[in-house]
């Protein structure tokens, strides 16, 4: 408890930190005030209905406006009644129709300068009846022999061109015009561009009125009245309707007319008496009621003050309980926090933002839209497991207090959810992991979503609707954690157990490199990390860390391998050193690990493994030999013969520091016994204690002891004894006898 205290004192003066909580505590307090209920002590609407006696006066708590819709209806129907209906001319029929009177006057000419006689007019009849002209032969013979045929006929050409530029609308088409003005606008083409205008019905030509409009077209063109009955008869019969009403864009207008309607409203002042006691209520009475219900909203004290108090005993949960689930974790305390937060607020915002959706939104299926378990599993993988079990906590907290439609059922859902995501990657190895817990994590929340269906009966679609968007939202989950991890591990460098496993390869360049170039070392460097590994899983550290970082550890030894013992063959480099010399390069190989590490961007707790696997430990050989030099007289300053990057501060650490010498120890031994081995793992962890190395790591005695052990039956299956096989000239020699 004095552990935690103190490491939550080092949070509460860490001013970055501090100011990030103070600031996210303010937001969450804004978004309750925003997104809090209100309350009315208006009568509620849902209470009366139309045609109901009033029991009592309903009177009017405050100013208000409502909408007249009665008022906008008939204003609607009054700028319906003034919409001009749009039809179109139909360029194409007007072209046909002058092409084929175009072809009829050639064909006429023709035969009127063959001097052509009945017969022929006869045939030519027949072929315009079969292209639905009907002109008899009669009459195609009188306008040729008439001298002025050929008049005739170019008048009748532009009169042609003059009625149907103007067009000829139809009788159905006529009765249905409803404009109470009597106008239409009307659009024609004129020379391959539109005209508009507005035309009344009474100047429109329809097939009734043809022949007057044509007698009062040629009044002026100088042919005699015969002559204009021959052109006006002539012309009807190749006249066709050709004006149209247009559906889609005289609705279009309509549209746009009504859009611009100004809304009529209605004032209701304070006092005012909506309803009398005993009289019917009408349906523009029940509007008004609605209404001044809708604008006499007031907030719920009560309930605020309740919500944040809430807020803050949250905030004082986390508080409390973070820094001591973090407490192993000096190097990404603050990073963890940080990103806990980050998470905590990103699903706050998500909570406040449905709650404020429409209603059919609002329902039990609003919780199915936030991945959940994604922020507990990646707390979990990235942090530990009881960071990601106190998100689900907390977020089941958030949904009960922001009183999400789905009530208790969505909290549980959201807290079993979170839950089960963390304990089912809390062993989480790789990245396919992440998969397999998707589909487990989904048929889990089937499960509780079944039993939650199951207790508080809903309908056969609801229940199934309710199960599949439970299944969808978990696998869901799991695929946006795989995404996300990724981003997270390379903005942080996290020591995640992936990250780790691609560490722990063998074929790494870096690995490789310590293999070509220090063997002795690479080899050293692979039992180290194999009885670290094993150790820190005996006392439920991170044994994956302690590999890579039993790994990695001498990296630093690469670029001066000849000067470490485990890597030279013949005479020993420091032959001609002096014993200060032999320990600054000794003791430079952490430094240099350090800096290869920060090269190689390996995660900070991998660096740190690096930095303190001695600690500040004398390097004992040549402090002796400077010692045995200097003699009774000389002074020689244990400072210069030590490393100097200071004591392991975590479990993974120190094992390390224990797994490198005790394994450099026993591989000195010559033909060590069981006993032996023994002995000497006991008397180096003994040794570490009393040089006051693991005081910062949080081992204690129990572990050590434990570590111990592990170290002895890693080692043993290692030094383990063997049976002297018989030379070959042994095994001949034998035979031929």
């Amino acid at each position: 408890m004095k552990r935690t205290s103190k490491l939550w004192n080092n949070i509460k003066h860490n001013r970055l930190l501090s100011a990030v909580v103070t600031i996210t505590f303010i937001v969450n307090i804004l978004m309750i005030v925003l997104i809090q209920k209100t309350e009315n002590s208006s009568p509620d609407s849902s209470s009366y209905a139309i045609g109901m006696v009033a029991d009592r006066d309903i009177t009017a708590d405050t100013d208000f406006q409502y909408l007249d819709k009665k008022a906008m209806s008939r204003k609607k129907y009054e700028a319906e009644q003034k919409i001009t209906p749009i039809y179109k001319t139909d360029n194409a029929i007007s072209s046909t129709v002058i092409s084929k009177y175009d072809q009829f006057t050639k064909s006429m000419l023709s035969l009127i300068n063959s001097n052509a006689e009945g017969g022929a007019f006869a045939d030519y009849s027949l072929e315009l009846r079969g292209e639905g002209i009907n002109l008899n032969p009669e009459f195609l013979l009188e306008i040729s022999k008439n001298p002025s045929a050929k008049t005739i006929l170019e008048v009748g050409e532009s009169t042609l061109d003059f009625v149907m530029y103007n067009g000829i609308i139809g009788k159905n088409e006529l009765s249905s015009i409803s404009s109470s003005s009597g106008n239409i606008e009307l659009w024609r083409w004129s020379e391959n561009h539109q005209e508009r205008s507005d035309i009344n019905i009474s100047d429109l030509t329809s097939a009734e009125n043809i022949a007057a409009v044509l007698q009062d077209h040629e009044k002026n063109v100088g042919l005699t009245s015969e002559d204009t009955a021959l052109m006006v008869k002539l012309i009807s019969t190749f006249v066709r309707e050709n004006i149209f009403f247009d559906y889609d864009e005289t609705a279009a207008k309509k549209e746009i007319m009504l859009s611009n309607l100004e809304p009529v409203y209605k004032s209701i002042h304070n006092g005012e008496v909506i309803v009398k006691k005993g009289f019917i209520i009408s349906d523009s009475d029940l509007e008004k009621i609605s209404m001044m219900r809708q604008n006499t909203r007031h907030m719920n004290i009560e309930n605020l003050l309740g919500t944040i108090f809430f807020l803050i005993l949250i905030y004082l949960f986390a508080g409390i309980l973070l820094p001591f689930m973090l407490r192993r974790s000096y190097f990404r305390k603050r990073q963890y926090i940080m990103l806990f937060i980050i998470f905590v607020e990103l699903f706050f915002l998500a909570i406040s933002i449905l709650v404020k959706l429409p209603p059919y939104v609002k329902s039990l299926y609003a919780v199915f839209m936030i991945p959940t378990a994604m922020f507990s599993m990646l707390l979990c993988i990235v942090c530990n497991m009881l960071t990601g079990a106190l998100f689900s906590f907390l977020a089941a907290a958030a949904v009960f207090m922001f009183d999400m439609t789905g009530g208790t059922t969505a909290a549980l859902f959201v807290l079993l959810s979170g839950l089960s995501g963390t304990l089912i990657v809390h062993n989480y190895k790789n990245r396919f992991d992440l998969i397999k817990a998707g589909l487990i994590l989904s048929l889990l929340d089937v499960i509780f979503m079944l039993t939650f269906t199951l207790l508080m009966p809903y309908p056969l679609k609801t229940t199934l609707l309710l199960l599949f968007f439970s299944f969808l939202n978990s696998f869901i989950s799991a695929v946006l954690c795989l995404g996300v991890l990724p981003i997270i591990e390379h903005i942080n460098n996290v020591p995640t157990q992936s990250r780790l496993a691609e560490l722990s390869d063998l074929n790494t360049p870096i690995l490789q490199k310590m293999l070509h170039r220090a063997s002795g070392t690479f080899n050293h460097s692979i039992l180290v990390g194999n009885l670290a590994e094993t150790a820190c899983i005996e006392i439920k550290a991170n044994g994956l860390l302690a590999r890579v970082g039993g790994y990695y550890h001498d990296i630093g030894k690469i670029d001066q391998a000849d000067y470490f013992v485990e890597n030279q063959i013949d005479r020993s480099k420091h032959s001609t050193l002096t014993p200060k010399q032999s320990a600054d390069i000794i003791r430079s190989h952490v430094t240099y690990g350090v800096e290869k590490g920060k090269e190689l961007n390996l995660p900070q707790e991998v660096i740190d493994i690096i930095a303190h696997h001695h600690g500040n430990g004398v390097i004992a050989y040549f402090y002796y030999e400077a010692m045995k030099q200097a003699g009774e007289c000389g002074i020689v300053n244990a400072a210069d013969f030590s490393y100097d990057q200071g004591r392991p501060r975590g479990k993974e650490e120190a094992v390390v520091l224990l797994a490198d010498n005790v394994e450099a120890a026993v591989r000195a031994m010559q033909s060590p016994t069981l006993k032996d081995i023994e002995n000497r793992v006991f008397e180096i962890i003994k040794s570490k204690i009393d040089a006051n190395l693991l005081s910062e790591s949080d081992l204690t005695f129990n572990e050590l002891q434990i570590i111990g052990t592990s170290f002895i039956n890693t080692l043993r299956g290692i030094h383990h004894s063997r049976i002297q096989y018989p030379k070959q000239e042994e095994i001949n020699e034998l035979s031929a006898n």
